[in-house]
């Protein structure tokens, strides 16, 4: 198998992750900060970084933990904000059948890369969540360090409920890098019935971050 050297103009690098019995590789934007234009940053609110291409601590860490709780053989996970796609790559090595969504298609790209490299089969669409088909509902529902839009809560917490098979579940995990507690208050008041939770702890340079891991079950019919 040939691999591209560059896509949608960045160069590719690979990395192996390791989440339990499942591993993977990842196609990856080596050396990510110097395509970070932090000036124009500075100065342009219109620039979007490609945030898209880090491998978001809370993405990795809760990795292990959900996959011992949960057999994924067979059911059907959404994963929304994927970026690169470390949950959609763990969970579709787990046996899930997957759909991944995210707004930035040179991201999907780099999935799509990582897909083929790993002999998978995921569905990736370059699509809000509220474009996808409404029919559509998933066993998992997972927002893996997705809250970053504050004025955007209360529909996003709709948008990941209106997903939910009857009993499926959802999974936020949140580093809190922005106040997310208008996010929960929205999912309490459609229902959600929190039924699991974790907290772990990861220096990011040298600052240390609380993420927490939270399942929720969807409204009682």
């Amino acid at each position: 198998m040939t691999s591209p050297q560059r896509i949608g103009g960045f160069p590719v690098a690979y990395e192996t992750l390791q989440f339990g019995e499942h591993r993977v590789e990842l196609a990856m934007i080596p050396d990510l900060e110097s395509h970070l234009d932090r000036d124009r940053l500075l100065s342009d609110s219109s620039y979007e970084p490609p945030y898209w291409a880090l491998v978001w601590s809370g993405a990795q860490l809760f990795l292990p933990g959900f996959l011992e709780r949960h057999s994924l053989v067979g059911t059907h996970l959404l994963d929304v904000g994927c970026g690169l796609g470390v949950v959609s790559l763990a969970a579709a090595a787990a046996g899930a059948r997957v759909t991944a969504v995210d707004r930035a298609k040179t991201a999907l790209g780099f999935l799509a890369e990582s897909t083929a490299r790993n002999g998978f089969e995921i569905k990736a669409q370059p699509i809000d969540l509220a474009s996808l088909r409404p029919e559509l509902r998933f066993d998992h529902v997972i927002g893996a360090e997705l809250l970053y839009e504050r004025e955007g809560f209360s529909e996003l917490a709709s948008e990941l409920m209106s997903r939910l098979a009857p009993e499926g579940r959802l999974t936020i995990v949140d580093a809190h890098r922005v106040d997310t507690k208008p996010f929960y208050r929205a999912l309490a008041e459609l229902g959600a019935r929190r039924v699991f939770s974790d907290r772990m702890e990861v220096r990011e340079e040298r600052t240390l971050v609380r993420i927490d891991v939270t399942e929720f079950l969807g409204a009682r019919a």
